[in-house]
This record gives C-alpha cells, structure tokens and sequence, in this order.
C-alpha cells in the first residue's frame, strides 16, 4: 500500500490529538497501560511505513524512549515523532519514492520480431517514469508506441490472417494488400478486433489511446486542445494492459 502524505498528515494529526494535549503533554489518563501505548506506536509506524517514510520508523525503533518502562515518556517520544512526520509532510522534505514496475511477460508475442522485448521493456519502465516526473504527454506517446508494436508483432505472426481481415488496406490503385509494416495503428487495431486478437470494446479503447497518442504532432495537439494529467495517463494504462491481456490470450 501507498499512502499519500496529505493523509498521512490527517492520520499522525489525528493520532496526535490521542497522545498528547494542545499544550505538549502526554495523556497518559487515556491508556491503561505500556501495551495501549505500544499499540499507538505501531499504528504510527504503519502510517510512516504506508507514506515511505522508512528513515523516521528506522529512528523510532533505534530510540530508547520506546523502552523506558513509563507510559508518558513513551507518549511523549510518539507525539514528537508524530510532529516531526507532519511538519515534514507539508513541507514537501519527506518525498513519496514513486515506483516502477517491470512490464509482462510478452516473449509469446515479441519473439516474431529479434530484440522487441528489451525495446519494449524498456519503453514500459520509461512511460511510468515519465508519468511520475510529470511528463504526462510523453507518457501517453510512449504507451501508444507499444501498442503500435505490440499488435504489428502480433499480424506478424499470422500475416495470412491479417491480410485476409477484410479491413486489410490494399493499393488503390495497383489493388495489392499494403505491407504490415507500412500498416498505420488506426489499421493495427481494427484488423486486430477483425481476428478476434483484441476484445470489440478494446479496440475502441485502444482507438482512443491512439488518438492521444497522435498529439506527438504540435499541430495535432493545438487542433486538439490536449492537456494530459496524472488521470489521462492512468487511464491509457488501463488501455494498454487490458490489450496485452488480450493479444496473449489470442496466441
């Protein structure tokens, strides 16, 4: 679990109110004993634990004032824990680690192309890090660059099939079927829901990434009016893990 720190900050304020009066005293009346005491404390650990702040619980269980055999000292030590935690919150100085995560396994579908999987691995982690830095824009064009990959790998395996999908592009005026790669991802998806390899309602979605996708032109974004954020991003996630689902069940 990741906690926020705004409500961390309402977790520890409220805890505080528990352990100690607005004057700074402990209120020892509350607890009946040592093991009411401990119980906050562990709370307290679990809020910092939730909100990444792992240096103050490693300071915590390092500090003697949690072993002192007198509940006020202890309720002490806790409210002052607490009020450190709270003012670090709102100032921003205890900064939540944001994670990334490896993407699925896709050697099932990548292995049609040499050397897909490491690009394509590499794109996931880059799409979150962009996202937690706030580059939501980038983000979303690094997801759709996946899917584009994803689902020309996928016709890649099975290019008689594609071909014979009757949304299949041909030359106008030679009548001849477009090669796949020359193939736009508009095309990918709708022959990808042709074959079954994408849900009909995924396809919809995935036209709807690509769409955000497609504000990598300047023109396409002032036309557009796009303005990603954080939602956007979560979203097009969605998008794109519930089509890698699909493109691996197809296989």
């Amino acid at each position: 679990m990741v906690l926020d720190h705004a409500k961390a900050r309402a977790l520890l304020g409220g805890l505080l109110t528990e352990v100690s009066s607005e004057t700074g005293q402990a209120l020892t009346e509350r607890f009946s004993g040592l093991r009411a005491v401990d119980a906050k404390v562990r709370e307290a650990k679990m809020v910092l634990r939730d909100a990444g702040a792992n240096a103050l619980v490693e300071e915590m269980e390092r500090d003697s004032d949690f072993e002192a055999n007198s509940r006020r000292v202890r309720l002490e030590a806790l409210a002052n824990y607490c009020r450190t935690a709270v003012k670090f919150f709102e100032t921003g100085a205890l900064q939540q680690k944001k994670q990334v995560f490896k993407g699925p396994d896709l050697t099932k579908i990548t292995q049609i192309m040499p050397d897909l999987e490491p690009i394509i691995q590499s794109r996931w982690l880059e799409a979150q890090r962009c996202q937690h830095s706030g580059a939501f824009l980038a983000s979303v064009i690094m997801m759709g660059s996946i899917l584009e990959a994803l689902l020309l790998a996928r016709c890649s395996m099975n290019p008689s099939d594609a071909y014979q999908s009757p949304v299949a592009p041909k030359d106008r005026s030679s009548g001849k079927a477009i090669a796949l790669h020359e193939w736009s991802l508009s095309v990918l998806i709708d022959v990808s829901v042709s074959k079954a390899w994408l849900k009909t309602d995924r396809g919809g979605f995935s036209h709807a990434l690509r769409q955000s996708r497609n504000v990598v032109h300047p023109y396409e974004q002032a036309r557009s009016g796009a303005n990603f954020d954080e939602a956007t991003c979560k979203v097009c996630w969605q998008v794109l893990n519930a089509s890698v689902d699909d493109l691996l069940a197809s296989i």
